[in-house]
């Protein structure tokens, strides 16, 4: 089945003897764990617990794969290269492998190549040489961000903790593994209830253009949510209305947000 082309996306080969246990050790999830050809997103933090990323962690026979922001994935890469020390772990460069998606959850066909993290229908191919056809990005976005799967870039990296950004609920962290940077505060956000802000999925009747890390402001009955563009996907209604699914952090709303203002301007807004 041909794959749709995921430009956006970067991916990285990260092999040698040491690298499943390099990996655990810096990332949320629990890398160890995965058998060949299993895959798992995962959060490269910081030492505060904000998320540098979100990554997806594939592994292929005796090394693993890396998928990224393509703007973010070199700076991650970089800093991982500062904690190698005498671990035996080869850290490979970004330009060998291409990131596309396959339309349905069934269409795995190349063990090695194609990836479907546990839990979630969707299915990306790392692979050599895979361009892909063209594909309308939109359509593909809209299906990450119903699942939660959102790709942090510059705008929106190392400003939230992985539970402001649900990243707990496809599988990216891990409670029950060791240390990794970052652990302490999120492990004690989860066990003491402090997570104040949560992600919220709108679908606002605009076409304006919402930009990560954009600022709004959320109706919430009688009260207003300060919120945080995370991202966003443009739509075309059945209606052929324009619309925005945006994917923000906020303040949980005790009901549905009926309306978004974004640099002067009110639109409708519902929660999905």
């Amino acid at each position: 089945m041909t794959s749709l082309a995921l430009p956006h996306l970067a991916a990285a080969r990260i092999g040698g003897a040491d690298a499943a246990l390099f990996l655990h050790g810096q990332f949320s999830a629990d890398i160890v764990a995965l058998a060949d050809g299993g895959s798992t997103f995962a959060c490269y933090c910081s030492p505060r617990g904000q998320v540098y990323g979100l990554l997806l962690v594939c592994r292929a026979a005796d090394e693993f794969r890396l998928v990224g922001n393509a703007e973010l994935l070199p700076a991650m890469l970089k800093r991982l290269g500062m904690f190698v020390l005498r671990s035996r772990v080869d850290i490979g460069g970004i330009d060998e492998l291409a990131v596309s998606a396959l339309p349905a959850a069934e269409a795995v066909a190349r063990p090695g190549e194609d990836f479907q993290p546990t839990g979630l229908d969707l299915v990306y191919r790392v692979a050599d040489d895979e361009s892909g056809t063209a594909v309308a990005r939109a359509e593909w976005k809209e299906r990450e961000l119903r699942r939660n799967v959102v790709w942090l870039g510059p705008e929106t990296s190392e400003r939230y903790i992985p539970q402001m950004l649900g990243f707990d609920r496809i599988g990216a962290v891990s409670f029950d593994k060791g240390c990794y940077p970052g652990q302490e505060i999120i492990a004690r956000a989860r066990y003491l209830g402090k997570v104040k802000r949560q992600p919220l999925l709108l679908k606002v009747l605009t076409a304006a253009d919402l930009p990560e890390g954009a600022a709004l402001r959320l109706q919430d009955g009688q009260q207003w949510l300060q919120a945080a563009v995370v991202d966003s996907v443009m739509l075309r209604s059945a209606e052929g209305a324009d619309e925005t699914l945006v994917f923000v952090v906020s303040p949980v709303p005790g009901g549905t947000v009926e309306a978004v203002e974004y640099e002067g301007g009110r639109y409708r807004s519902a929660t999905m």
